[in-house]
């Protein structure tokens, strides 16, 4: 989505983040998504298609290239080629990212300790590998000891306050998962993804990410977030007392797809829960939503040429299946008003946005059944807004103490 008015999203960014300080707020959130140009016309018509993980289209002959032949894919070995694909187109997204330095250094400091009911809350900073300090909170329960080591979750914000909101510290209903993993026995790091929280950028408002592109323009910030989450993995293993192999990740809205984004590229990371994290660019009627021309570009701006261009390089549902075949729990709201805003819904309401979704998932868990590995996707979905409600929270948190 595309917005030029700046003043307009300062100010409802601003009144997003002096709501969300509070607890008595309304489950749909205020969020990023919804900032959009009201003088723009979308259209139902104009889509660019929705790409599929379980299709390819080859050449007939192999030394001069002549002919071409549609092919679906339905063996492993098939998807093994696809998905090796889907890497190489991943990289136009995710651009190119410096030397990234590959030995974890422990934290620079422990900035806080504090002593909650069920669980010590250690706000901590360390070293990104990319020259910046990445900050956060680790929440480490009561009597952990090195000789039990226990699971850990990252647990990865929405967009709001940052960190801080995950682990309660601004409080939000339904978007405490980090402090609520805690007080159920989980090591639990929540940091603040670049331009958030702590980590804004000197005289910008938050999610604003045009600092970080005027420094590493062949770069995108969404791969940025991998990467300092990677280092945030890097330091739950460097810790005794938790169980590197029983490693998984949590989080809504823009924490849902930094959940699955750091599986599909860190295989450490066994299990995923990502509430209202999946929404493609194909297929819809804002195939610019993670790669807007300004304010949190997630994607390096490159994107943008090809979606001019009218094909989408990587989409949303094609990273989520490099997961494949670890454990992912998704959940969808099929009336989710940030990806499909009412005001910009055709006489369909929400059906047109919610097929393509429906379509995405249906693609996702072919791959899971192609790898063998069926039970290990589970799609959950209501039809409510977009929010992480308790039910669904307590079904995720039963499913992670299962596989986790």
């Amino acid at each position: 989505m595309i917005d030029n008015h700046k003043n307009t999203r300062r100010k409802f960014i601003k009144m997003g983040f002096a709501i969300t300080g509070t607890s008595a707020v309304s489950t749909n959130a205020l969020s990023y998504h919804l900032l959009i140009d009201d003088s723009s016309n979308y259209s139902d018509t104009d889509k660019i298609p929705l790409n599929n993980v379980l299709r390819d289209y080859e050449q007939v002959n192999n030394k001069f290239g002549f002919g071409l032949k549609k092919v679906d894919i339905d063996q492993k070995e098939d998807w093994e080629n696809k998905r090796k694909s889907i890497l190489r187109r991943s990289k136009i997204m995710l651009g190119q990212p410096p030397v990234i330095k590959s030995e974890f250094e422990p934290p620079l400091s422990i900035l806080e300790n504090n002593q909650r009911d069920n669980y010590k809350e250690l706000k901590v900073r360390f070293l990104s590998g990319t020259g910046d300090t990445i900050k956060g909170y680790l929440l480490v329960p009561n009597d952990t000891d090195k000789s039990s080591p226990r699971p850990a979750i990252v647990a990865m914000h929405s967009t709001g306050p940052g960190a801080s909101q995950t682990v309660g510290l601004t409080p939000k209903e339904n978007r405490m998962y980090g402090k609520e993993l805690a007080e159920r026995g989980y090591v639990v790091l929540a940091i603040d993804v670049i331009s958030a929280g702590d980590r804004v950028y000197a005289g910008y408002d938050p999610y604003y990410t045009k600092k970080f592109y005027d420094e590493y323009p062949q770069w995108s910030a969404m791969d940025k977030m991998v990467s300092d989450h990677k280092t945030g993995v890097d330091y739950l293993c460097s810790l005794d007392f938790v169980d590197a192999d029983r490693i998984g990740c949590v989080g809504h809205s823009l924490g849902g797809y930094n959940a699955f984004f750091l599986q599909a590229f860190d295989p450490r990371i066994k299990a995923v829960v990502c509430s209202c994290g999946l929404s493609p660019m194909g297929g819809t009627n804002s195939p610019y939503q993670f790669a807007r021309n300004e304010w949190f570009a997630h994607f390096n701006p490159i994107s943008r040429d090809f979606i001019r261009s009218g094909m989408i390089p990587c989409d949303m549902h094609e990273f989520m299946a490099l997961c494949a075949p670890r454990h992912l729990f998704n959940y969808s709201a099929k009336q989710d008003t940030i990806y499909c805003p009412v005001k910009y819904q055709n006489s369909n309401g929400f059906s047109s946005w919610w097929k393509t979704v429906d379509e995405s998932l249906s693609q996702i868990s072919k791959v899971y059944k192609l790898m063998g590995r069926p039970k290990h996707f589970v799609r959950s979905e209501g039809n409510g807004d977009h929010d992480f409600p308790v039910h669904i929270r307590n079904e995720a948190y039963e499913w992670l103490a299962k596989v986790l």
